[in-house]
């Protein structure tokens, strides 16, 4: 019997710090008490709108709107880009419950697309939709970092007319043919979650070249007619053609995730790189390790992944006790095949709330797919105990 490996305490590797000019500039906040980000003497200095413009101004676009969550940031998106209610939203099956939870929030129906073996939007099911469907709307999820084959989406978008809604909340820093995710569809939606890219603890965001779809998401998230100190922001004539008719949905962003995440943003970059080169050395370790494997991703692709998907070929009883031996190392290991949604990993079966449909490759898949979160502070040797207890819990000793 192979002995097993000792246990591992990632509590001090769990997420980065917030870098020391985010901290004071935290508490410079709590010692003014002025955590909301409007002023009435007109919100000179707001961290949410030096946050906004700073992001517009890294991905090379005209608006950016700063909002509570990303999933909020999504239902604002669909509401500002013109989905109604009862209309149908094209989105891919394999995704996190805030997506469909978006859709419903509006009031639109949800229309689930297969997932392909690199874990992104099958194309073929993308394109059976739009021609049975009717629908025009495509809410592309980029999950877990797997970004599809965007020149073939950005064809079928383009030949169908279709709107094409980014939901970037894995894929900030990630690029395609040197193009920022976040910058090809008609709006596109950020998470500033803690286990994101960077960390505000709670937080979303919306970029667009639409000054439409960025006043009414302005007017929406809730400015209280102050959208003039928004830096990232349209002009006063669009404002004034929604603002009697848009409902202010409360949905903005606070003064203190802004500066925290201002504070990262001068390090995403090097942050980028330390992820790639921690998900580099796992997913050798993992294809190491009979049965099981890593999707291949595109070298088109600039991944800034901030965790790592596998495939186990494995039955269903040797997975979970896999995950047992896992989890009583310390090491968390997540499964999207588990009968029940648990943490951040669930599947379209557990959206109970949606009509029952069935998609061969993502039950497939889903049955089969395992994650692990990688924090960018993972040093190689912890890297290195990690594939021990991963290739340990799976030996089946």
């Amino acid at each position: 019997m192979v002995k097993a490996p000792e246990p591992l305490d990632f509590s001090q590797t769990a997420v980065d710090s917030i870098p020391p000019d985010g901290v004071e500039a935290i508490a410079e906040i709590l010692r003014s008490g002025n955590l909301f980000r409007y002023g009435e003497t007109g919100g000179i200095g707001s961290n949410v709108a030096k946050l906004e413009q700073q992001f517009a101004q890294m991905h090379g676009k005209r608006y950016a709107i700063a909002v509570n969550s990303g999933g909020c940031a999504i239902f604002l998106a669909l509401v500002a880009a013109g989905v109604t209610p009862g209309e149908t939203v094209m989105m891919n099956a394999f995704t996190l419950a805030p997506v469909p939870g978006a859709i419903e929030h509006c009031g639109a129906e949800v229309i689930l697309l297969d997932t392909g073996d690199d874990l992104a939007i099958d194309l073929e099911s993308l394109q059976h939709a739009v021609k049975t469907t009717g629908s025009r709307v495509l809410l592309l999820s980029y999950m877990r970092g797997h970004i599809p084959d965007m020149d073939e989406i950005l064809k079928i978008v383009e030949d169908n007319n279709l709107v094409l809604i980014e939901d970037c909340a894995h894929v900030l820093g990630a690029k395609w043919k040197g193009h920022a995710m976040g910058t090809l569809g008609s709006v596109s939606c950020f998470s500033l979650q803690t286990y994101k890219q960077v960390n505000g603890g709670e937080g979303g965001m919306i970029l667009t070249d639409d000054a439409d779809i960025a006043a009414r998401s302005i007017l929406m998230s809730g400015s209280y007619m102050l959208y003039g100190q928004h830096l990232a922001g349209p002009d006063e004539e669009v404002f004034s053609k929604w603002a009697a008719i848009t409902p202010n949905y409360s949905m903005r962003l606070n003064e203190m995730s802004a500066a925290a995440v201002l504070s990262q943003l001068p390090i995403l970059q090097q942050r980028i790189e330390k992820w790639n080169s921690i998900h580099d050395r796992i997913a050798g370790g993992i294809s190491s390790i009979e049965g099981l494997e890593v999707p291949n991703v595109s070298r088109m692709i600039q991944p800034a992944p901030t965790s790592i998907q596998f495939i186990a070929q494995h039955t269903i009883s040797e997975i979970t006790s896999a995950i047992s031996t896992a989890n009583s190392l310390g090491l968390e290991l997540k499964w999207f095949g588990d009968e029940a949604a648990k943490g951040f990993t669930s599947h379209h079966g557990h959206w109970s709330y949606l009509p029952s449909q069935t998609l061969e490759s993502t039950d497939s898949l889903m049955k089969k797919l395992l994650d692990i979160r990688l924090p960018s502070t993972l040093s190689d040797e912890e890297c290195d105990a990690l594939l021990e207890i991963l290739k340990y819990a799976f030996s089946g000793d």
